[in-house]
């Protein structure tokens, strides 16, 4: 057989999040046949009789372990394992021969990730950036602080279009030194919005503490689940956006590391309670704009009118565009006695705050002081 006859085909797994519209492709087998030979028919019946073959082998390369690592950060499950031929050369050649375009046209489920708008990554450099991940055990620190920033690089790699560029610089940089910039950018830019877009500054001597906190106690008992903790009314945010680890067993050890500039300090003004309602520090209720608008599309509260009698009122839920495992929030931040009071978002699964969409909050800004000049403001 002539060396330039032969083309080699390789066969592998796909598997596809439907969400993400994302297809990680698996290398598994390859062969080396006469192109003359080739019957791409046949050969897509080949490779679908492969799958159980396949997907032991893949396993192998590619263990499900990583697969978890990938839905955990994808915030999704695998939707569908698909068996593809992923390329067709001519040996020693990188680019791919005719045949492979023959195949993605008469092969239906390419074509359909195609017109989907599927994105195809190659696992490899999924397995290699975690393998690097599990080495970082040398101090306890740095292995905490690679564990927090891995699934964000990860998400990285996976679903942006300079996802494969990155990796392969992470590779030659480190993560360590990626991770400090990232911190830096991040607490900068984190920084800088606050001091622009604050909804009020005042001096520190101007704020009462103490009447806040117990507001925030009776608000929280009577809406919500509470384990009598005020560290989960009030606490320290890093300058890097993310909740503080650290001790938090009073109050007080919060407001010095604030005080001293080391880090922010975070108070609520509403979030979701066990039934998937926002409540705010107003009593004002809120649906998800996301909910079903027949499942929830109303609520009904007892209002004292004379003596002890009451009367059923029900009132039209109004909407609110915040995911549901996330709350509005004040972040206080404090420079030369002067304290800046900022609407921010508190995602409570990731324990971080963001500022980026705080434009689709704008409505709630005037109830948010109207709170802090009730409650907080002397």
């Amino acid at each position: 057989m002539a060396h330039d006859d032969e083309v080699l085909i390789t066969y592998g797994l796909g598997y596809a999040f439907e969400r993400s519209k994302l297809l990680i492709i698996s290398e598994v087998e390859e062969k080396v046949v006469s192109k003359k030979e080739v019957n791409i028919m046949e050969e897509i019946n080949i490779v679908n009789k492969f799958k159980e073959k396949l997907d032991s082998k893949c396993d192998l390369k590619f263990p499900k372990s990583y697969l978890t690592n990938v839905e955990e950060v994808l915030e999704e499950k695998v939707s569908k394992t698909i068996p593809i031929i992923t390329s067709i050369k001519a040996k020693d050649v990188d680019k791919q021969d005719h045949l492979m375009d023959e195949y993605v046209k008469k092969d239906l489920s390419q074509m359909r990730l195609r017109k989907e708008g599927y994105i195809q990554k190659d696992s490899t450099l999924i397995k290699k950036y975690l393998d690097s991940c599990s080495e970082n055990t040398y101090a306890k620190n740095i292995k905490e602080k690679s564990l927090k920033y891995n699934k964000m690089i990860l998400k990285i790699i996976l679903t942006s279009s300079f996802g494969d560029e990155f990796g392969d610089f992470l590779s030659k940089r480190g993560q360590a030194t990626i991770l400090e910039e990232i911190d830096k950018n991040v607490g900068e830019q984190l920084e800088n919005l606050l001091k622009k877009d604050y909804l009020i500054k005042k001096k520190y001597s101007e704020l009462d503490f103490l009447n806040m906190l117990l507001f925030l106690e009776e608000w929280q008992r009577k809406y919500f689940k509470w384990d009598g903790k005020y560290t989960d009314l009030i606490f320290s945010i890093n300058k890097d956006g993310r909740k503080y680890k650290g001790r938090k067993d009073e109050i007080k050890d919060s407001v010095i590391s604030f005080i001293k500039e080391k880090r922010y300090l975070y108070l609520p003004f509403g979030k979701y309670n066990d039934d998937n309602i926002f409540i705010n520090l107003s009593d004002e209720r809120y649906c998800s704009i996301n909910e079903n608008d027949e499942i929830r599309s109303q609520y009904v509260i007892l209002e004292k009118k004379e003596n002890n009698l009451y009367q059923i009122v029900s009132n039209e839920y109004k909407k609110i565009d915040l995911e549901e495992n996330s709350e509005l929030g004040y972040l206080l931040s404090y420079d030369n006695d002067t304290v800046y009071i900022s609407l921010v978002v508190y995602d409570k699964k990731h324990e971080k705050v963001s500022c980026k969409y705080n434009n689709k909050f704008t409505a709630f800004k005037s109830k948010m002081i109207e709170e802090l000049e009730k409650h907080f403001i002397l």
